[in-house]
């Protein structure tokens, strides 16, 4: 697809409830992500300030990062047969949009879940990020 060339209105969003299983699988992840990192920095014995950071950290970028991974497609995205993608150019989510869709998810909650209802089903992080997330066929 080239840039001048996309229409968003040629795809096909994603359902709702797609979408919300993909976060509620995504989030899972990053609790386990979470487990694994505070496992691993405790039987390495790495510094407490150091291990909490890691703990932290880890799980974080997964959950703020994921929708960069290729295609746009966190790892429940992929198992959902879904995208997030440009609604500008149709190509698979940035680094810089995962970042900007995803980084206030935990404080916008319930506002976002329900914008996600609306016919353009566009969150407030994907109002952000100028992203849509479709079908994948």
């Amino acid at each position: 697809m080239s840039e001048t060339q996309f229409d968003p209105l040629s795809v096909k969003l994603s359902y709702p409830g797609k979408r919300y299983q993909g976060q509620f699988i995504d989030t899972m992840i990053s609790l386990i992500i979470f487990g694994l990192t505070m496992y691993i920095v405790k039987t390495l014995g790495i510094n407490d300030k150091v291990a909490d950071i890691l703990i932290l950290a880890i799980p974080f970028a997964y959950f703020v990062l994921s929708d960069a991974l290729p295609g746009g497609q966190s790892l429940a995205k992929r198992l959902l047969k879904i995208a997030v993608v440009s609604k500008s150019t149709g190509k698979p989510c940035t680094l810089l949009q995962s970042v900007a869709r995803n980084v206030f998810t935990p404080i916008l909650g319930v506002l976002d879940a329900v914008l996600i209802l609306t016919k353009k089903r566009q969150r407030l992080g994907d109002l952000m990020a100028n992203t849509i997330v479709i079908e994948k066929s």
